[in-house]
């Protein structure tokens, strides 16, 4: 019998793979790899087949009680037996996870051997050389931690595997999530001999813990750059977004437009911030059309004449033309501003202002193609634009427009005298391109703390950002030409579990789960609470991370959403110690229970010492 021969397999069937521990066995066997432990629950045994060796963890240990001799009077004898799950198997040196067949009864069971180890760790795999003769290395492999069972080796993610491909980290608040990040990203850049300087990291920092991480990044790799922005209205790196790149979409995401009556303001709205802020094309002939026609509709409605002269006058002020404008001289030889002036209450030239705006009406020109071109413009543009469009399709459609969109119009003001309104700007960039390069810049990560903004806010900062990114990935010649990680602290906070997506139909999350790899848009979402977050973004993610969770209702969302995992793994996230995680999916050979090392520096998330604080002198 081999030194390292614990048993055999006594049961094949519906409740699992059982062996008999060999009775002459103590709690440890001395093998040629030292002291291993028998029996040990979430160690690994080895089952010898023909042409392949199949790889067991062991998930129970039980006494199973002998007969009584029949005597009577002896003590019972009791036998240990083992619970096994099989994990994978490896044929050729190559270790796959999942068995191609069950073993056979009575098969030899083994603690697995130090060779068998290194096949499953793919321990010495982690970089290829760039070229054959050279000295410099790809890492295809990152070390994350140590294994929890098998301390003296290393944990190993398949990069290409893992951040190719959308990932989550799950755990309760205090369990390490925000170390595991930060100290996964900084193994990243600890590489100096062919440096990942092609790396795009773009964290949404909800909490503000990240920037100490990553501060010493250019210290340690000087190739290496960080970037911090954040929302605060008199910092130094505030974030902006360029609000004339927000599409109707967004606006409705915004301003939770409905579908029927405030959509088609808002792209009325941005075609017409197009082309009347257009300084470089000018559409003479569509601005004097839609100016006209909101001209008329405003005199031929039931409004007072002086109401009537102030919607005027505002409308031409802003939104004049050289042929109308308020200077333009009507065929009574006055000036439009005249004619439109109210005298005793009513306007007496209205007849002739209404034939002279005639003259612009041209029917089909609202109905040529309109410039996709971005103009930008600010935010106060935008708000004018929405009033011209409120009155331009009252004009040519209800004239209760107003009335249905006079919500829309209560939540654009309030939005523009918040914080969001300092956030939408009309920045120094031109086109979006521009815009998101300077976003990324020469940077690797790029840190953006929205820890200011409420709620609501950080959650339209970041819906907006992401569809940015996402179309601006759309637009290269190359699919997935420039990977962007996009990485959401406290994800249940926007990645919400909903069913009712408002006017646009579509939530951008779930839309970059499903389509955004193909285009090198990576999803990696941390959150404490994975029962509130959208299943299909979850069940898209191919690489889990789990702290300890405890809530019921999140382990049971984990156990029916996440690929991978059994009962037993379940059952074990429930005491695992803080800074401990179960790391499982595509990118590792096996789900290994993985101890992660304190990020170095730390994030800025520790626990409030409260005996220190409480207790002064």
């Amino acid at each position: 019998m081999s030194s390292r021969e614990i048993g055999k397999i006594t049961s094949v069937g519906v409740h699992g793979v059982i062996a008999d521990v060999n009775s002459d066995l103590g709690n440890y066997i001395n093998t040629v790899d030292g002291i291993l432990f028998v029996g040990e629950v979430g160690s690994y045994v080895s089952i010898y087949e023909i042409g392949r060796t199949i790889i067991a963890e062991i998930i129970g240990v039980d006494e199973k009680s002998q007969p009584i001799n029949s005597n009577g009077l002896v003590k019972p004898n009791s036998k240990r037996q083992v619970y096994l799950n099989l994990i994978g198997e490896i044929v050729e040196d190559r270790f796959n996870f999942g068995v191609s067949k069950m073993p056979l009864i009575f098969s030899a069971v083994y603690m697995v051997s130090q060779k068998e180890l290194i096949t499953m760790l793919e321990v010495g795999r982690e970089e290829i050389e760039i070229s054959e003769g050279s000295d410099k290395t790809r890492a295809i492999l990152l070390t994350i931690g140590k294994s929890v069972i098998f301390p003296d080796y290393d944990v190993k993610i398949n990069i290409d595997k893992f951040f190719g491909f959308h990932f989550a980290v799950f755990g309760n608040t205090g369990a390490g999530k925000s170390n595991t990040v930060a100290r996964v990203l900084q193994n990243i850049f600890e590489k100096r001999n062919f440096s990942a300087k092609g790396a795009k990291f773009v964290i949404i920092d909800s909490n503000g813990e990240y920037n100490k991480a990553f501060s010493k990044l250019n210290e340690i790799n000087p190739q290496i750059k960080h970037s911090l922005m954040n929302t605060d209205v008199e910092s130094e790196n505030k974030f902006e977004i360029p609000v004339w790149a927000l599409s109707a979409d967004d606006w409705a995401t915004l301003l939770h437009a409905s579908e029927k009556t405030q959509m088609p303001v808002l792209k009325r709205a941005i075609d017409i911030a197009r082309i009347f802020y257009n300084i470089d094309a000018p559409n003479t002939d569509l601005k004097n059309h839609i100016l006209a026609s909101t001209l008329l509709g405003i005199i031929q409605s039931s409004d007072t004449s002086p109401s009537k002269s102030d919607k005027l006058k505002a409308i031409v002020t802003k939104f004049g033309t050289d042929e109308i404008n308020m200077d333009a001289v009507l065929p009574n030889s006055k000036t439009l501003r005249m004619s439109i002036s109210v005298n005793y209450g009513n306007m007496p030239d209205e007849e002739v202002v209404i034939k002279f705006l005639n003259n612009f009406i041209k029917p089909n020109s609202i109905s040529e193609r309109i410039s996709r071109t971005m103009i930008p413009y600010s935010l106060g543009d935008f708000v004018q634009a929405v009033e011209f469009a409120t009155l331009y399709e009252g004009s040519i459609s209800s004239q209760r427009i107003q009335e249905y969109t006079a919500t829309l119009m209560t939540r654009l003001q309030s939005l523009q005298e918040g914080i969001q309104g300092s956030i939408l700007s009309i920045t120094d960039y031109g086109t979006v391109d521009d815009y998101i390069e300077m976003l990324l810049g020469e940077n690797q990560i790029v840190d953006l703390d929205i820890s200011s903004l409420d709620d609501a806010s950080a959650e339209v900062v970041t819906k907006v950002l992401a569809k940015l990114l996402l179309d601006y990935l759309k637009k290269k010649d190359t699919k997935a030409e420039t990977p962007i990680n996009f990485i959401i602290e406290e994800a249940h906070r926007f990645i919400k579990n909903e069913t009712n997506y408002g006017a646009i139909g579509y939530n951008i999350f779930e839309r970059i789960a499903k389509e955004g790899r193909k285009f090198g848009m990576l999803l990696g979402i941390s959150s404490q609470r994975p029962s509130e977050l959208s299943k299909t973004v979850v069940s898209q993610c191919s690489n889990y991370i789990v702290h300890r969770v405890q809530n019921p209702d999140d382990l049971q969302y984990i156990s029916k959403m996440v690929p991978y995992i059994n009962q037993n793994m379940i059952e074990r996230l429930t005491y695992l110690q803080t800074g401990n995680a179960l790391v499982f999916g595509s990118a590792i050979n096996l789900p290994t229970l993985t101890k992660f090392l304190q990020a170095n520096p730390t994030t800025d998330s520790d626990n409030a010492k409260i005996s220190e604080k409480w207790y002064v002198e």
